[in-house]
């Protein structure tokens, strides 16, 4: 070996690693993971920018009508701060900051709007800021939304507008019945299919009943048709997948 050079070592270990390497294959099956328990695991600071308070009780609101809030972002630190971005924890939440440079203890207001269509009882959601060191701050939103008998829809539905960016588009390019899960169900029946806002999928048995299910919906706002046909973001092979993957899944 020490008539090797630095280029010739370089190469054999290069020859030991590459066997290990894995081969390109199918989709793999994605870990239920939150996205902020992946930054949290990290372990990088929490912003010096703080939401007052870190959890919002916005009220009660009927289905269909704006839900309208105001929460305190202030820097806790000694030094400027600044936020760069702010996110919500799906399109049809908006968040706004007064402004966006602050001095150290200054504050400024953030005024949160949530389209409440198609949402019903207890819904939670988050507003989640990001500083100039790409350090993050989050608050927790709650919120009841009451019926709304005088609700006219117009036709709309969950496909359309700020509702596609949660409930069409993530479906872009999933195979396996697990990331169309992810994508497009899990936020209302929950990360394995047990249910949240909406009923667990875990009770059916017969793959043509849950593929129509699926693709066809119940006729009502809260769940429509997903299959393209009727207006959803999914095709037949993607349906089918889904569906494959619920039937394994235990009650």
């Amino acid at each position: 070996m020490a008539g090797l050079s630095v280029k010739g070592l370089w190469l054999v270990g290069l020859l030991f690693v590459l066997p290990g390497c894995p081969a390109a294959g199918p989709e793999k099956t994605p870990d239920f993971v939150d996205a902020y328990a992946q930054h949290d695991a990290l372990d990088l600071p929490a912003s010096a920018l703080v939401f007052e308070p870190a959890e919002l009780d916005m009220g009660q609101v009927r289905e269909g009508e704006k839900a309208v809030a105001h929460i305190l972002i202030r820097n806790s630190g000694s030094s400027m701060e600044s936020i760069v971005s702010m996110q919500t924890s799906c399109g049809c939440s908006v968040v706004e900051p007064g402004q966006h440079l602050l001095q150290p203890g200054g504050f400024t207001r953030a005024t949160i709007t949530i389209d409440t269509f198609a949402k019903q009882d207890d819904v939670k959601k988050w507003v989640e800021l990001t500083d100039g060191q790409g350090r993050r701050s989050r608050a927790i939103l709650h919120l009841k939304v009451l019926p709304n008998p005088h609700l006219k829809t117009g036709g709309r539905s969950i496909f359309d507008g700020q509702c596609a960016t949660c409930h069409v588009k993530p479906a872009e390019g999933k195979t396996s019945g697990p990331a169309v899960y992810q994508a497009v169900c899990s936020m209302c029946h929950g990360a394995q299919a047990e249910g949240a806002y909406a009923p667990s999928l875990r009770r059916f048995r017969d793959m043509d009943a849950l593929s129509a299910l699926i693709g066809h919906g119940t006729g009502s706002r809260y769940m429509p048709g997903f299959a393209r046909r009727q207006g959803g973001p999914l095709d037949d092979a993607q349906i089918r997948a889904l569906a494959a993957w619920l039937l394994t899944l235990d009650d």
